[in-house]
Formats: C-alpha cells, structure tokens, sequence
C-alpha cells in the first residue's frame, strides 16, 4: 500500500478558507487562488519563524571599524525572507497576468462585467496584480537599503532593517488573502489568514510580559526613597537582572529590535552604576524613568494598532459567557461557577489593556478559584460586567 503523502504544515491552510474555496462555483477560480494562498501561507510562515534572534548583538555597543564579515553572516537570513515573497509574486503574476496591451491601447479599459461572480473575479485579480508590484517595489528597496554604508557595517541598523521588512511582507501578505476572501464571504483576519491567530497570540503575551516587566521596574523605584545611598548599587543591579529576565522571555522575540537595543542599553548602564559604592536617590530614576515610558508607548502601540480586533473578539466572548453564567444562575444549575473561571481565564487575553482590569481579574481568578459563594458569584460576575464596559476601545 503507497504511503499517504501529507501536507506540509507551511501549505496548510484555515478551515475557513479552504472551506470559502470548496464553495466556490468557479472551480477554475477557486484552483488560481489556492495556488496563491498555499503560496501565501509559506511565505508567512517562513517571515513568521525565521530565527533572526541568533543575529541580533548581546551588548548594545557596535564593534569599531566596517566589516563585511558583518554583512556575510546576515545574508542568508536576507535570503531566506526574500526567497518565500519573490516565489509568491511569481505565482500571483503566473494566475493572475496582467493583461498585455497592445500599442494603441488606452490605459486599461475594459467592458464592465456581465455578472456579479465576474466583477468579483475582476476585482480579486486586481487586488493580486496591484499587491504583488507593491511586493516587487518592497523587494527592490529592501535591497537597496540593506546595501547602505550606514546599515551594512552597523549590525542593530541591519537588524532593524531585517525585522521591519519581515513584518511589512507578512502583514502586506495577510492583507491580500483577507481582502480577497471577502470578496466573496463575509470573513474576520482570524479565520482566513495564515498564522493570523498565532501572531495575535505573541503580540498579547508581549503585551502582558511588558505591562509585567514595567510594574516590576515601578516598584523598585518605589524602594529608592526608603534606599540609604549605599543600598542603591544593589537596586540598581536588581532593576538590570529584570531586564536581563525579560530579554530571556519567550515573550521578548517579538520585541521589535530598536526596542530590545534600549533595553540592553539601559541595563549596560545600570550594571556600570551598580558598582559603584553609593549613588545619589535621583540616578536610578533619571535613567529608569524614559525606559518606563518607552514600555508605555510600546504596550500602547500593542493595543491600538495590532491587538485592537483581538482585543474586541475577547470582550465579546467574555460578555457571552456572563450572558451565560446569568441563565445558569436564573435556574440555579452548578455551571455557572465553571462558565465564570473559563470567562476569567479568557480574560487573560485582554491583560495590559487596563490596570484596572488586569487587578480585577487576578483577584477575581484567585477568589474562584478558592470557591464562591452564591451571593459572592453574582457579585462577582456584576462587577466583571461594569469592568468589561469600562474597558477603553480606541
């Protein structure tokens, strides 16, 4: 009996989106853009997982001098991100060409369609042909930047140059699968992209090991004043091997790299201080201080511009399992305490959103999960429902 040839995992695609391509009538439709999201799906995995973390400095001072050897080691990481996006241009412009015009042609007329399937046929093939010479021009002046006297001899500039263009394809190539999968269905990110879940999921788990690591760096500088100036070099070293815990964090590897050197900057010189005999009770917090708010302005950024559809997709689940919890209550069923530790244990997704929230939800998980009560559930899930409404949704 032949051995049954599996799929590789970097091909495979969301049930939703397979399930969207098996319902399309246009079968000959539905093979060009399989072929374009299998193609898709690769290149997302491999700029989702490339290790580029083996490249990045330990210490946030540069090595004197040029050197190409700098450059040697960082070229197949280059390679390797450019090698997935430059086969997925190829297939979209081998099943969706752009028309050849002819010498006298206008700039691209064309008879309006004779039916919906067809202007949703046109309008995908637009979205392909416009997105892979996006594509093409990214590829070029991705070339042309990491060639840069600036960049080539400096390995945090290559560094960021690499990361910045990996997230760019990826979320260029997330786009266009999204946007030409609604065309046809109405369909969320989560469902049809490749890896969309996955890349939501890291970006919460920094978010909660920065809202973590900043309340931590907070409340050592909260120890300053109550510090006689020689206990401050110990504090010190204290404050620089959280951020070294930090930098060894699962979490940490999608911190994007400008990010990561002030990190290993400021613990380089909080590890210098640290030596000293004594220090004067404002130097820890001139030199924490900024950092904290960097960690702000990154959590921020988290929110607002990655985890903003995530973060809505938590609250209305959280808000469906209190609907839950109430109708377990109205017929007194003993469900209703599990609905309420799965709802608090969900809400975990949205830690780092609000202070607030986030101290809500540790002393609510601990209270649950010692046994509540009756009365001390409904007041729980109460005031889980005021907590849920007053989060704040850009």
């Amino acid at each position: 009996m032949p051995a049954v040839k599996t799929r590789t995992p970097q091909e495979a695609l969301p049930e939703r989106l397979q399930a969207l391509l098996e319902s399309l009538t246009d079968r000959h439709l539905a093979e060009r853009l399989e072929r374009v999201y299998r193609a898709a799906a690769v290149a997302i995995d491999q700029l989702s997982h490339l290790n580029i973390v083996k490249y990045e400095p330990t210490t946030a001072e540069q090595a004197d001098g040029a050197d190409l050897s700098l450059w040697e080691t960082m070229a197949p990481a280059l390679r390797d991100t450019l090698v997935d996006v430059n086969h997925l241009i190829a297939v979209i412009r081998e099943q969706f060409p752009v028309p050849e015009r002819s010498a006298g042609a206008d700039s691209g007329w064309r008879p309006p369609p004779a039916s919906a399937d067809e202007r949703l046929s046109q309008e995908v093939e637009i979205v392909f042909q416009k997105s892979a010479e996006q594509l093409a021009r990214r590829v070029a002046e991705l070339g042309e930047r990491v060639r840069r006297p600036e960049v080539v001899t400096d390995r945090w500039e290559l560094m960021t140059e690499l990361q910045s263009s990996r997230l760019d394809f990826r979320s260029r190539i997330g786009d266009l699968v999204y946007l030409t999968a609604a065309a046809f269905e109405d369909v969320s990110r989560e469902a049809v992209v490749p890896g969309y879940g996955l890349q939501t999921a890291a970006a919460a788990a920094l978010r909660g090991a920065l809202v973590d690591l900043r309340r931590s760096l907070q409340g050592k500088l909260e120890r300053v004043a109550r510090t006689p100036p020689e206990g401050l070099p110990a504090l010190a070293r204290q404050v620089a091997e959280s951020l070294g815990s930090f930098v060894t964090m699962p979490a940490s590897l999608t911190l994007r790299t400008r990010d990561k050197r002030q990190l290993l900057e400021l613990r380089e010189q909080l590890q210098q201080v640290s030596g000293s005999a004594r220090l004067e009770p404002e130097e820890l917090p001139r030199r924490v201080q900024p950092f904290l708010s960097e960690l702000e302005r990154i959590t921020e950024e988290l929110t607002t511009q990655v985890l903003t559809a995530h973060d809505r997709a938590v609250w209305g689940s959280c808000g469906a399992q209190l609907e839950q919890i109430s109708m377990h209550l109205q017929l007194g069923s003993t469900g209703a305490e599990r609905v309420l530790q799965e709802a608090l244990e969900r809400a975990g997704a949205l830690y780092g959103r609000s202070a607030t929230f986030d101290a809500f939800v540790r002393k609510s998980r601990r209270a649950s999960s010692e046994g509540l009560e009756e009365k001390a559930l409904r007041e729980t899930v109460d005031q889980f429902r005021e907590q849920l409404a007053a989060l704040p949704f850009h």
